[in-house]
């Protein structure tokens, strides 16, 4: 069972976050339609870890595709590490307590797409009031 979100929702501060960190991407909490690269971030609400805080996951596939189909790695990488980088910074922004790095970028493949892309975690500490 996934733990439901008992406090404040920030996914419109970290779509926003991500946003602006990636101004020639389109970023959304679906797959962004069209061509040209993308970022699509996920949040998955985690335990309650203090009476007012809540762990949560955002993970982030980010991709670069090139013009033959193919992933530009190196563009999809620095994609995730530029987002990355903005969420460590607002990281004490309201209703973020705090973020840290969980894992990536690692290279996964979108067999509906049939592409590759940049994917990692950040974990995040979520103010339930």
């Amino acid at each position: 069972m996934t733990p439901a979100l008992i406090g404040i929702d920030p996914s419109d501060m970290l779509l926003g976050l991500l946003s602006e960190a990636l101004p020639d991407a389109s970023v959304g909490w679906d797959m962004p339609e069209g061509p040209g690269p993308k970022c699509m971030p996920t949040l998955s609400p985690g335990s309650s870890t203090t009476p007012v805080t809540q762990r949560m996951t955002l993970t982030l596939s980010c991709y670069a595709p090139q013009a033959d189909g193919s992933c530009d790695w190196p563009e999809a990488a620095r994609m995730f590490t530029k987002a990355v980088r903005a969420v460590l910074a607002g990281r004490k922004r309201h209703p973020l307590v705090d973020a840290a790095l969980q894992a990536g970028p690692v290279r996964q493949h979108d067999a509906r797409l049939d592409v590759d892309y940049a994917y990692g975690a950040v974990l995040l500490t979520v103010a339930a009031n």
